[in-house]
Formats: C-alpha cells, structure tokens, sequence
C-alpha cells in the first residue's frame, strides 16, 4: 500500500499459495487500481521487462488512500475510556 499512496507504478509477484496474497491483498490493490500482478511462475525474462517498461512509461491514477488512520484508532479507543 505505501506504493501505492505514494502514487507509484509496481509490479508485484504473490506467493503462489499464500491466501492473504492471492486473495485479500490484490482484491485491496485492485479496488485502488494499483500494481500490476504477475505470476510468477509464468513469468519469462522478457515479460517482466515489458511488464516495467509499460508500468514505468505510465502515469499511475490510485484512488486515494487515507491517511488518517492512527487518529481514527485513538479516537475509538478514547471513545472506551
């Protein structure tokens, strides 16, 4: 997510059994239009070079991300003390 808050293209490659990766993780980066997912396994030389020549000549539109997270805990918690 911090690439992606910060606005910048990324490539990223899932564990290919790892069900936060695969599931929970792209689901989020997907929402927020980011990264490009590849597969490892599939992955050949020039693909992935192809993959960052078209990810870096672009320029990357995320939704944004909120940034306000730890102010919104430490209201909750005051709200319980």
């Amino acid at each position: 997510m911090e690439l992606t808050a910060a606005g910048r293209p990324f490539i990223y490659f899932p564990l290919r059994h790892h069900f936060e990766q695969n599931f929970h993780v792209r689901h989020r980066l997907e929402r927020y239009g980011a990264g490009l997912c590849m597969d490892y396994a599939e992955a050949e030389p020039e693909r992935i070079a192809a993959a960052i020549v078209d990810q870096l000549s672009r320029v990357p539109v995320y939704r944004p991300v909120r940034s306000d997270g730890a102010l919104r805990a430490a209201e909750l918690i005051a709200e319980v003390l």
